[in-house]
C-alpha cells in the first residue's frame, strides 16, 4: 500500500503541474501536494512482516531516553543533564530487522543504529526522537521527517511539562495518523490532579479513552523501581506489555492500513481544496452572455473605425474597370486586361484598413472579458492564456477573409435583379440588332421578288433612312441601357470591404467561444481526471480493531483548536 500512496500523490502532483501550465492552478497548489507525505512505516522495510515501528516523543527534560533505555535494559539512548538532552535519531532494532530504505534525505549523519538479541522485542524497533521543543530549528525539522515512518507514538511528558505547547500542536497536526500511547514520566513529583487535567485535555484532543501511563524512570535502566516513596506510582510494565501486545503482525498490518488510509484522506482534503478552485458549470454558462455583452458595443466601435476608409478602397477597384474602347486600347498597346487582383497600392490601403488601432481596441475588449471573467470565479490565467495564444492568428485570418469577400462581391456586384436585367440587356443589345436586321433584309428580297413582275415595286430613300434609323434604335438603346444599368463595381467593392469586415469581427468572436467551450470541456475533463485518481478502494474499519488498539486512535481532529495550553505546573 505505501506504492499505492505514492502513486496516488505523484498521479496527483503530475495533474496539478498540468493544470498549472493551462492556468487553472497556481504555484501553490504543487506545493500543498507537495506537502502532504506519502511515507508509512512500512516503506522502510522490504519484508511483508515488519517490525512495530515505536518513537518516543517529547521535549527536553522529560526523561525520553531515559525511558527508552529501560525498555532496552541498557544506555542506548544518549541521556544527560545537558539542554537539549537528544540531537540525534537513535534506532534499537534486532539484529534480524534490516531498514532498507531510508529516505534520501533524512541526514544519516544524525541517526545511530543500535542492534540488540533481545527476542522480547524482536516485533519492535525502537526511536528515541530528539527533543521537539529545542531552541534548535534542526531537531523538529528532523522530528517531522521521521514522523510518518512510526507506527505508535510513545509521548512522553512530566508533571511539571505536559502542557508543552510545542508538543500539543504537533499531536494535534498528526494526531490521526498514528497510534499514541501517553506517558508521565518522574511520576515521584507528580499527583492525581495533573494525570486528570493531562488526561482531559487528551479528551479534547479526540482521545476518548486514551492509554495513559505514569512511570517512575531514574537515570539508570538498571536502577530498581521497587523502593518506591508512599506517593509514587509506576506503571511501567504494563506499558511495556501493552507495546508488546500491539506487536503482532496483524495490528501492524491494520495500523500501516490505517495509516494509508488516513494519507489518503490529507491528500483528499488537498485534492478537495485544489477542486475548489475551479468554477461550477453554472458560472462558466454566464461566460457566454457576458461576453456577447461586451463584444457587440466593441464590434459597432470597430465598424464606425473602418467605416471612412471604405471609400477610397472601393475606388481603387472602380479604377480598375475600362471600357470597352478602353480595353481594345490596353489590348493593342500590349497591356493586360485589369483583374481583381490588389494592386500594391491597393494591398496597402486594405492592410491599412485593418491596422493596429482595430486589433488594439479588439485586444481590450477581450482582455477586459477575462478580467470581468474572475467574477464568475475562473481563474484569469486559465481564461487569458488560450485568448492570447488566439490573438496573433487573427491579422492573416483577416487578410484571407478580406480577400474572399471582395472578390466574391466583384464577381456578383450589385442585386440578383440587377444582375439578371443586365444579362437580359447584354442579349438584347445582339438580338434586337439581328431582328431589325431580318427585318430591313425580308423587306428588300420582298421588294425584289416582286418587281420582277411589277415595275411600280421599288424601295425608296426612305426605305433606307428608316431602316438605318431601326437599326440604330434597335442596337443603341439596349447597349445605352446595358451600360447605364450595369452593376456598380465600386458598390460591390465597398459591399465586399464591408462584408470581410464583418467576416473577420465574426471570426474574433467565433474564437472566443470555442475557448470559452472548451474551457468548460477541458475544466470537466481535469475534475473527472481528479476524481479518478482519487478514486482508492483501501478502507479500514476502526470499529473492528481491538478496544485496546482504538483507545489510541484519533478518529477525528478537534474542529476548535485546544488553547491555553502552556508549559505550567501543579502545586
Amino acid at each position: 500500500m505505501p506504492d499505492l500512496l505514492s502513486q496516488i500523490q505523484l498521479d496527483l502532483k503530475n495533474w496539478a503541474t498540468s493544470a498549472n501550465e493551462k492556468g487553472w492552478l497556481n504555484e501553490r497548489a504543487i506545493s500543498a501536494i507537495d506537502a502532504t507525505t506519502a511515507a508509512t512505516p512500512g516503506a522502510l522495510f522490504d519484508q511483508a512482516n515488519r517490525p512495530l515501528v515505536v518513537g518516543f516523543f517529547g521535549g527536553t527534560g522529560v526523561g525520553k531516553s531515559t525511558l527508552m533505555n529501560r525498555f532496552a535494559g541498557e544506555d542506548v539512548a544518549r541521556a544527560s543533564a545537558e539542554r537539549p538532552t537528544s540531537r540525534e535519531i537513535t534506532l534499537y532494532v534486532h539484529e534480524s530487522v534490516s531498514i532498507a530504505k531510508l529516505p534520501d534525505e533524512f541526514p544519516l549523519q544524525r541517526m545511530r543504529t543500535q542492534s540488540h538479541q533481545n527476542n522480547q522485542y524482536r516485533a519492535v524497533l525502537w526511536i528515541d526522537m530528539p527533543d521537539f521543543d529545542s531552541v534548535e530549528q534542526s531537531n523538529r525539522e528532523l522530528v517531522e521527517q521521521w514522523m510518518p515512518h512510526i507506527d505508535v507514538i510513545i509521548y512522553v511528558v512530566s508533571p511539571d511539562r505536559y502542557r508543552d505547547d510545542h508538543g500539543w500542536r504537533l499531536l494535534l497536526e498528526h494526531g490521526t495518523q498514528h497510534a499514541w500511547v501517553f506517558v508521565i514520566n518522574h511520576w515521584d513529583r507528580g499527583d492525581e490532579r495533573q494525570r486528570d487535567d493531562f488526561r482531559g485535555m487528551l479528551h479534547s484532543a479526540g482521545l476518548q479513552n486514551p492509554h495513559l501511563f505514569v512511570t517512575d524512570s531514574s537515570d539508570s535502566p538498571n536502577q530498581p523501581h521497587d523502593n518506591q516513596s508512599a506517593n509514587s506510582k509506576d506503571e511501567f510494565n504494563s506499558l511495556r506489555e501493552t507495546i508488546n501486545q500491539l506487536a503482532d503482525q496483524q495490528l501492524i498490518e491494520q495500523l500501516e492500513s490505517r495509516g494509508v488510509v488516513q494519507r489518503i484522506n490529507r491528500i483528499r482534503e488537498v485534492s478537495d481544496s485544489l477542486r475548489a478552485q475551479f468554477s461550477t458549470p453554472e458560472q462558466l454558462q454566464q461566460l457566454n452572455p457576458l461576453w456577447q455583452s461586451s463584444w457587440q458595443t466593441c464590434s459597432t466601435e470597430l465598424h464606425e473605425s473602418v467605416e471612412w476608409k471604405i471609400p477610397a478602397i472601393a475606388a481603387h477597384y472602380a479604377n480598375q474597370e475600362q471600357s470597352l474602347l478602353g480595353s481594345l486600347y490596353a489590348r493593342i498597346r500590349g497591356r493586360e486586361a485589369p483583374t481583381d487582383s490588389p494592386s500594391a497600392e491597393l494591398q496597402s490601403a486594405l492592410e491599412n484598413l485593418l491596422d493596429d488601432t482595430f486589433y488594439d481596441r479588439a485586444h481590450e475588449t477581450v482582455d477586459a472579458f477575462s478580467q470581468q471573467a474572475t467574477s464568475s470565479g475562473i481563474a484569469l490565467a486559465a481564461i487569458q492564456q488560450p485568448l492570447d495564444n488566439a490573438k496573433p492568428e487573427w491579422p492573416n485570418r483577416a487578410r484571407m477573409l478580406m480577400q474572399t469577400a471582395i472578390e466574391q462581391s466583384l464577381a456578383a456586384p450589385g442585386t440578383p435583379l440587377q444582375r439578371q436585367l443586365h444579362r437580359v440587356l447584354g442579349w438584347l443589345c445582339w438580338l434586337l440588332p439581328l431582328a431589325a436586321m431580318g427585318w430591313i433584309g425580308f423587306r428588300v428580297i420582298n421588294v425584289f421578288r416582286l418587281g420582277a413582275n411589277d415595275p411600280a415595286a421599288y424601295l425608296s430613300s426612305n426605305f433606307a433612312i428608316h431602316s438605318l434609323l431601326l437599326l440604330g434604335l434597335a442596337w443603341l438603346v439596349p447597349t445605352v441601357l446595358f451600360i447605364k444599368l450595369k452593376p456598380s463595381r465600386e458598390k460591390a467593392a465597398a459591399r465586399g470591404v464591408r462584408h470581410g469586415v464583418q467576416q473577420v469581427i465574426n471570426h474574433i468572436d467565433e474564437q472566443t467561444q470555442k475557448v470559452l467551450q472548451h474551457l468548460t470541456t477541458d475544466q470537466q475533463q481535469r475534475i473527472n481526471e481528479l476524481d479518478n485518481i482519487m478514486t482508492s478502494g483501501v478502507q479500514v474499519d476502526d470499529g473492528a480493531l481491538p478496544e485496546a488498539l482504538q483507545r489510541m486512535l484519533i478518529q477525528e481532529p478537534p474542529s476548535v483548536p485546544v488553547t491555553g495550553v502552556r508549559a505550567t505546573t501543579h502545586s
